[in-house]
């Protein structure tokens, strides 16, 4: 992952503040999986068929080679321009046994592995800087590895600050098994495990809040699981739900949800949570083949210019609804903030992931600025600087106090 522009900017790198005896390359990432483990395979391993009953456990992700050192991925990570590369693997995986869910509290819980997984858990949480979990869920055309690596790197960058978990679910590594609608269906079948996580954590887990980042498909699977949880309280107002349910800021990165599907389940997702944040792009090729190709029409990854009356009536009604929109402003800027990978791969658009996660700053705080009403927000010429100005400030409180 490029360092992201807010690292760099301001010159102090994501591992400054981490004590000497957590200076180990590697990082721990805690997973929930509804694929298949291959049981006759030497090791843990994941297929790609789906399970009857999810899996917990965690993975250990190792940063560079095994010759790499602290103090050289310390300033790798600092800097805006590498001369190598870092390479990530897994180099160890404990499987805890299977998630005995909410939902279900009968299901196989071998040797109390949903408890033992919560006890550490927990303990992780205990020793972090930072209270709040970060739930990761991948998009389509990835494995089980995809998800961990790309967890346990949004966290380093993040300063390996909090805990973080990985959502996989189980889809193929054939685009046509997602546009063709088969891994699509999986996405939702998998979106009642999630919600289910989700209640587990917050009934049993010391989190302060529980923080969602979802990359393009898996926008569907989190759509969804919010909106069940949601049908699951429906007695419960906004402040209720978060005093039950701690859900805090959910990020659809360059998301693959149909419009139309996700504005019916607005409502519910934002008296769910605290902040919801949705990136967009004018030129996001994945996002406009899968229009193209497999219909349901516009998606909420791409800028929207022709919601109707009735659409704009349901978006200026939420509280909590953020749009970051990467393309407005380009020309002033000279650049457009585009593809598919954006949200990780540019060092500007990465910097918004880290700090709606990391901090509870509104927009105008994160560097970003205002366009044509309160929800839609650009991303400035002068983003790098305003971000110095903004990070250096006395007065900043990143956190507000706990809920």
């Amino acid at each position: 992952m490029p360092t992201p522009v807010l690292i760099s900017e301001l010159e102090v790198g994501p591992l400054d503040h981490v004590p000497i005896g957590q200076r180990w390359t590697p990082r721990q990432v805690y997973y929930v999986t509804t694929r298949e483990r291959d049981l006759d395979f030497k090791y843990v391993f994941y297929t790609n068929k789906e399970a009857k009953q999810a899996s917990l456990g965690l993975a250990l992700v190792e940063f560079g080679d095994p010759d790499l050192g602290w103090d050289d991925l310390h300033q790798l990570s600092r800097i805006p321009v590498r001369e190598v590369d870092v390479p990530l693997s897994i180099s160890g995986i404990v499987e805890a046994g299977k998630f005995r869910s909410p939902s279900n509290p009968k299901a196989l819980d071998r040797k109390g592995s949903t408890d033992w997984w919560l006890a550490d858990l927990n303990a992780s949480i205990d020793d972090a800087r930072d209270k709040d979990i970060l739930i990761y869920v991948h998009g389509a055309k990835v494995d089980f590895y995809n998800a961990c690596i790309f967890a346990a790197q949004l966290d380093h960058f993040m300063g390996r600050d909090m805990t973080s978990i990985a959502f996989s679910w189980p889809t193929r590594q054939n685009i046509f098994a997602y546009s063709f609608g088969d891994d699509v269906n999986r996405a939702y079948r998998s979106a009642a495990t999630l919600a289910d996580l989700l209640e587990l954590l917050a009934a049993n887990s010391n989190a302060r809040d529980i923080n969602i980042v979802s990359w393009s498909a898996g926008g569907r699977l989190v759509t969804k699981a919010l909106a069940d949880l949601r049908a699951r309280h429906p007695d419960l107002n906004h402040e209720g739900l978060q005093k039950k349910l701690r859900i805090g800021t959910v990020y659809f990165a360059a998301s693959d949800v149909p419009r139309a599907e996700f504005l019916q389940a607005l409502p519910s997702i934002d008296a769910i949570s605290d902040r919801i944040v949705v990136t967009t792009s004018d030129n996001d090729g994945a996002l406009n083949q899968a229009q193209r190709f497999m219909g349901g029409g516009p998606r909420i990854g791409q800028v929207a210019s022709d919601l109707s009356e009735k659409e704009k009536q349901i978006v200026l009604a939420t509280e909590n609804l953020e749009v970051v929109d990467l393309s407005t402003g380009s020309e002033e800027r000279g650049f457009n903030i585009d593809g598919h990978r954006y949200w990780f791969d540019h060092p500007w658009a990465s910097s918004d992931v880290i700090l709606a996660i990391r901090s509870d700053l509104d927009p105008e705080n994160r560097g970003l600025n205002p366009t044509k009403n309160r929800i839609h927000w650009m991303v400035p010429p002068d983003y790098p600087e305003r971000l110095h100005e903004y990070m250096i400030r006395p007065d900043l409180e990143l956190r507000r106090p706990t809920k």
